[in-house]
């Protein structure tokens, strides 16, 4: 149950689980048209809505490209946490 990120939060040991040992494994849905369908999904169903709220400037933008606790904290300072 543990997720680990090859960049932002890879395991110790590659392909071995930090807590319980096991093996890793990508899970099997993450295959380029699986993707490319989540990406078309996004922009007919998800990204209008982004718009219409953005417009009322309900959302906020979050940079999700730093740590796992880098991101925490901009999102309780967004969120006024």
């Amino acid at each position: 149950g543990y997720m680990y990120h090859v960049e932002f939060n890879p395991p110790k040991k590659p392909g071995i689980c930090d807590k319980c040992g096991g093996e890793l494994y990508q899970r099997d849905d993450d295959k380029e048209d699986t993707i490319r369908n989540r990406l078309k999904t996004y922009h007919a169903q998800t990204e209008p809505i982004i718009d219409f709220y953005s417009k009322k400037g309900l959302v906020r933008k979050i940079d999700g490209t730093g740590s796992m606790k880098e991101v925490e904290e901009e999102i309780k300072r967004e969120i006024g946490a």
